[in-house]
């Protein structure tokens, strides 16, 4: 890394216009004018030919405070070595109408004359020319600088490279994330740039084990949760991480797999110093990323250095909705028999938050990622061991207990026990609103202390709680912790319908002379009705006969022999329908007739039963069920 040249990214944009970037070395410089040989042409009245110039520049390291207050007459500190050196973008006025500096847009321009020389920064703002005409417009450029040594980065002085870096996004233990876009058009969305944090002065061992950690972070995507041919693959629920799209962190054992290679550089007896491969890492590893638009969980609840939190912010039921995501991740994890090892506020994403409707969550970092395997869980490799020593300051709520010991222990079984532990410490500090009340929270939980009200995190139960935080053999799987989220179930109200009505019944009849049955009363009703026709038709015989010549005329027998007929008929018609519906009613019992008669004067009326398939009562004449349950599966049995 020492005979490396350093340089540093920065873009420079003017509003309307597309944006430039530069990587900028050690000892160039770039320059902004109206010439039209210029790094940047700004083709206005009152800008110089050469207005500015921008170098990049090494500077020893601020004095530390001890360095500071040491007495006058102490000896000098050594000269910083040229590795020690700090870079700076530096800008220098060699115009004549001066340029116009400044920190804000909005704020007092600060002239800069010609000849003079000051810091750029992580972004200023350059007004060109600061002396001019009044109807003269001026010109304002912004200048960024994104960060140093950033690989394959676009310039477009040179036309080379593919990354052109918007902005930084976030930085880790082991990496620094940038929102680049491929101006190859290879990929067309942006995307996030995943670079190793390596530090300069670090020794080549450690160099290559950061770079290997990296690799395999992106392996467990692309070879694991995201491999679209693998027979666990789940789209749904391999939404719920970050892709990784490419990796680029060099070639470490071309005639191995994924697998295989784990065996050799996972291994305790590894020595990373002796490892020599010139194919293995490049300059400066990297991953891409697919970007991931929103803000961490732990900006959302405003924990992100004085930055606000959401407004307005998550409610109960978007809680909840967010812990079943974060639990069906966690599962997902352990069908392939990983362990985050991470799973905290800040590596997980709140997507799509916006005017009412509800986000969803991403997990974005893989780093601490292991597979759950025998010889995994004391192993003292470099590449797998995490160091989870607490100081005052320094806190580790999400690792459970059994890893903070003396003796090396990098996770414990079953494989969801230490994803599960830190998963109830987030449960906590969703509900409480904060991260010091949930760490006195997770404590005192498992230490077996049932708490107060307070400790029931997101609607689970204390006792639940308190399986989470506990001894690794107790924990909870996560489909455990799913069903522990979901609200009891309400117990289904059957409304008692109301009594059907009885049947209307025919008015009585009186009682039968010498106690005759009712067929008897009919047939007695009958002949009264035939008498009382015959009567009518014998006296309008008699009344035709004498009105026709005088002569009595006797008709009245041939009346009573037609009566008669038509009585006999309507007998027989009675007699076979009678016969017609006794039989159907004796064929219905023989066979076990579903229907079922009830006398509405029985006491009874009042039971209403539910047997699942319908709901009746005895006070209903008769009904029909259409698969009557069996005796096994009758909910009254």
């Amino acid at each position: 890394m020492s005979g490396e040249k350093r340089s540093k990214v920065l873009t420079i944009s003017r509003e309307g216009q597309t944006l430039k970037q530069f990587v900028l070395a050690v000892g160039e410089v770039l320059v902004i004018g109206r010439a039209p040989d210029s790094d940047l042409v700004a083709e206005l009245r009152g800008v110089s030919a050469r207005h500015a110039e921008l170098t990049l520049v090494e500077q020893a390291p601020a004095p530390t405070p001890a360095a500071a207050a040491a007495a006058p007459g102490a000896p000098a500190a050594a000269p910083a070595a040229p590795e020690e050196l700090q870079l700076d973008v530096r800008i220098r006025d060699v115009s004549t109408n001066g340029t116009g500096m400044s920190s804000t847009i909005g704020q007092t321009w600060s002239p800069l004359r010609k000849g003079e020389i000051r810091s750029v920064g992580a972004c200023s703002h350059l007004l060109l020319p600061f002396n001019r005409k009044a109807k003269d417009p001026p010109v304002v450029l912004t200048v960024r600088v994104i960060g140093e040594c950033l690989p394959d980065a676009h310039d477009d002085r040179r036309r080379e490279g593919r990354w052109c870096y918007h902005a930084k996004l976030g930085e880790g233990a082991l990496g620094i994330v940038y929102r680049a876009s491929d101006v190859t058009g290879h990929l067309r969305e942006e995307v996030a740039v995943k670079v190793s944090k390596i530090h300069r002065l670090a020794k080549q061992g450690a160099r290559l084990r950061h770079a290997y950690i990296l690799h395999r972070e992106a392996q467990w995507s692309l070879q694991r949760l995201h491999h679209s041919k693998s027979s666990r693959f789940c789209p749904q629920r391999a939404s719920l991480f970050a892709r990784y799209l490419e990796d680029h962190t060099g070639r470490w054992a071309p005639d191995l797999d994924f697998e295989e290679e784990r065996t050799v550089f996972e291994a305790a007896d590894f020595v990373w110093e002796r490892f020599r491969n010139a194919a293995a890492t490049s300059k400066c590893p990297y991953v891409v990323m697919e970007l991931v638009p929103g803000r961490t969980l732990h900006q959302c609840m405003g924990w992100g250095g004085g930055e606000a939190g959401l407004d307005p912010p998550l409610n109960p039921d978007e809680k909840v909705s967010m812990a079943k995501e974060m639990v069906k991740a966690l599962d997902y994890l352990a069908t392939f028999g990983l362990i985050h090892r991470d799973f905290r506020t800040t590596n997980i994403m709140l997507v799509g938050r916006s005017n009412g409707v509800p986000g969803r969550i991403q997990v974005i970092d893989l780093g601490h990622t292991i597979a759950a395997e025998q010889e995994q869980v004391k192993n003292r490799s470099a590449v797998v061991r995490c160091s989870w020593k607490e100081t005052k300051v320094k806190h580790f709520d999400w690792a459970p207990v059994e890893v903070k010991g003396k003796e090396v222990v990098n996770f414990a079984f079953p494989i969801h026990a230490f994803d599960v532990y830190s998963l109830a410490v987030l449960f906590l500090q969703l509900e409480l609103g904060s991260l010091t009340q949930a760490r006195l929270a997770s404590i005192r939980l498992a230490g077996g202390d049932s708490g107060q009200s307070t400790d029931i995190a997101l609607g689970i139960r204390v006792d639940f709680l308190r399986r989470m935080l506990g001894s690794a053999v107790n924990r909870p799987r996560p489909l455990e912790v799913l069903q522990a989220l979901e609200p009891p179930p309400k117990l289904r109200e059957v409304q008692q319908p109301l009594k059907p009505r009885a049947p209307e019944q025919k008015p009585k009849l009186p009682p039968a002379k010498n106690g005759s049955s009712t067929r008897d009363r009919g047939r007695e009703r009958s002949r009264d009705r035939s008498r009382s026709r015959d009567h009518r038709d014998n006296g309008r015989s008699r009344q035709n006969g004498d009105r026709g010549n005088g002569v009595k005329v006797s008709g009245g027998g041939r009346a009573r022999s037609r009566s008669q007929g038509r009585h006999r008929g309507r007998a027989r018609k009675r007699k076979r329908s009678r016969s017609r519906g006794r039989g159907r009613r004796q064929h219905g019992r023989g066979r076990g007739s579903s229907f079922s008669s009830f006398d509405s004067s029985s006491d009874e009326g009042s039971l209403i039963v539910d047997d699942g398939y319908h709901v009746w009562s005895p006070n209903a004449v008769s009904f029909r069920s259409e698969s009557p349950p069996s005796p096994s599966t009758d909910p009254l049995s």
